[in-house]
């Protein structure tokens, strides 16, 4: 949760530069990067529905584990 970086062209994978909710150093107000600190990211419970909108999205079965 939190992490930013880029993304592989070929792959969709997210390349991981670091995380919004660690590297507060990244803010250049003091006043956001102390709230960050401050409120930290609380776990949810995992949702099994993922729903994605677009102009040009196609309707898929998105399946978030892994299949064998």
């Amino acid at each position: 949760m939190g992490d930013y970086g880029q993304l592989d062209k070929r792959t969709g994978a997210l390349i991981r530069q670091g995380n919004i909710y660690d590297d507060t150093w990244i803010y250049k107000d003091e006043d956001i990067a102390q709230l960050v600190k401050d409120h930290p990211p609380k776990q949810a419970a995992r949702e099994n529905v993922f729903i994605a909108a677009s102009r040009t999205v196609n309707r898929t079965d998105l399946v978030l584990g892994a299949e064998m």
